[in-house]
């Protein structure tokens, strides 16, 4: 026998056992709905439409996106959930897993599978960003994006002024923002949204606060330790920074979402956000500095560098009509066509799937292509889910804790109504004694 017609019997074999294998899977799957419902960020149809479009033709499901912009989800989310409406999956921000795990808002995923099949979906994902959807002992999501706060400078703007390098510290940072402003190449050094009852308070601090090589709680997460020798010097960073006036008075009062296109005017040198303003900056229709702005990393203080983890992944809602086919739903949605989508919207950042970025040339991938690639993967190394990194991501009542707790002390201090000490005391005590009371 021919060695063709050997490999061909042998294809033939493998193809009639994996049909097989799935045969068998499917007969364990309930009855199939006829429509699956998702409600998800805007641009993920975008992103992960491929791997649902794949889906409905392999099965013939029909799936519904709703899409809505990032600020609406929350909302969307617990008023569809807690008033019974049906949803199969929704966009699970990784802030949000804890909290809404606790009100019986999102299905675990362990409940709904095995332990070797979830383990087998997750083997492709980088370890943080399962860790970054899972916490009091179950899995709430499949991952789907890991954000980035990346640095973002104008180096037109910087060469000018003498400058051949970004700033590697802080230090260097807020000179070149000053000589940057005396010259009047600029009106600020940056724009931050360091606003109370809102997340972008919570990341600038957490950002500052992890520079300075401090913590939000003790190491068994049975105290928190905001408020001590570095907590207190990292809201003193933050607070003359503001007085200088190296950043605007409005700091207080916008998001990063609503600021972020001064830096895209040419009108100051440096801008720290999420990985979504590289789309933006090299966009003619939307910035004047398309030729003139480069990316790299935070930088340090007492740490080298820092970065926080954004994004999230999708989870199955309780009013599912069916949790085993939303789960499938979901695999297919995050495997590597899901993968490239994301990297196709955010210019090589924030896809989740390991293999693509340790051996991206084996899928046709290149940097001049895809230029935030490299800087992400340099990213992955250090963005791991840090046991004192920012609470959301283990605290079920975070939302309280960052609306009406913290956030509100930090403004306080920013705008000089209380001395910092005092303020964060404050915010410290009534933290511990609600962790006292409630718990994680």
């Amino acid at each position: 026998m021919s060695k063709r017609i050997m490999m061909f019997l042998l294809i033939l074999v493998f193809l009639f056992s994996f049909t097989m294998v799935e045969a068998v899977a499917l007969d364990d799957m309930p009855e199939k709905p006829d429509k699956l419902s998702i409600i998800a960020l805007d641009i993920d149809v975008d992103q992960f439409g491929e791997g649902v479009e794949i889906f409905e033709e392999e099965y013939g499901i029909e799936v519904e996106w709703m899409e809505y912009p990032y600020g609406d989800l929350w909302d969307q989310i617990t008023t569809s959930v807690a008033g019974g409406s049906t949803v199969d999956l929704y966009m699970m921000s990784r802030s949000w897993h804890a909290e809404l795990g606790q009100l019986g808002m999102a299905m675990p995923l362990d409940e709904i599978v095995s332990e070797e099949e979830l383990a087998e979906v997750n083997e492709r994902f980088f370890d943080a960003t399962v860790e970054f959807v899972s916490s009091h002992g179950h899995q709430w999501a499949i991952p789907g994006t890991a954000a980035t706060v990346s640095f973002f400078y104008n180096e037109s703007m910087l060469n000018e002024l003498g400058y051949e390098e970004p700033p590697a510290t802080w230090d260097e940072l807020l000179d070149i923002s000053r000589e940057a402003i005396d010259e009047g190449l600029a009106s600020y050094g940056f724009f931050p949204g360091w606003l109370a009852g809102h997340e972008d308070g919570m990341v600038w601090f957490d950002i500052f606060l992890r520079l300075h090589d401090g913590r939000w709680m003790n190491e068994d997460r049975t105290e928190w330790v905001f408020n001590d020798e570095k907590g207190v010097e990292t809201l003193e960073f933050m607070k003359d920074i503001l007085d200088e006036g190296l950043i605007p008075q409005a700091a207080l009062e916008q998001t990063d979402w609503d600021n972020y296109h001064y830096f895209l005017s040419g009108d100051q040198p440096f801008e720290i956000n999420w990985n979504f303003v590289y789309q933006t900056a090299i966009d003619p229709d939307q910035s004047d500095i398309v030729d003139d702005f480069a990316v790299g990393h935070i930088p340090g203080i007492e740490r080298e560098s820092y970065t926080l983890m954004g994004g999230g992944g999708y989870a199955i809602s309780p009013t599912t009509r069916s949790p085993e086919w939303s789960f499938k739903l979901l695999d297919y949605m995050h495997r590597e066509e899901g993968a490239l989508g994301v990297m196709d919207e955010q210019a090589g950042a924030e896809a989740v799937i390991e293999d693509i970025y340790l051996n991206y040339e084996d899928y046709g991938l290149t940097l001049d292509e895809y230029p935030m690639l490299e800087v992400f993967q340099e990213q992955m190394e250090y963005a791991s889910v840090e046991p004192y990194g920012r609470p959301s991501g283990y605290l079920t009542w975070y939302s309280e804790f960052r609306d009406n707790i913290f956030t509100p002390a930090m403004h306080r201090a920013l705008q000089g109504e209380q001395d910092i000490q005092e303020a964060l005391d404050e915010a410290q005590e009534e933290a511990q004694n609600m962790l006292e009371s409630e718990g994680l």
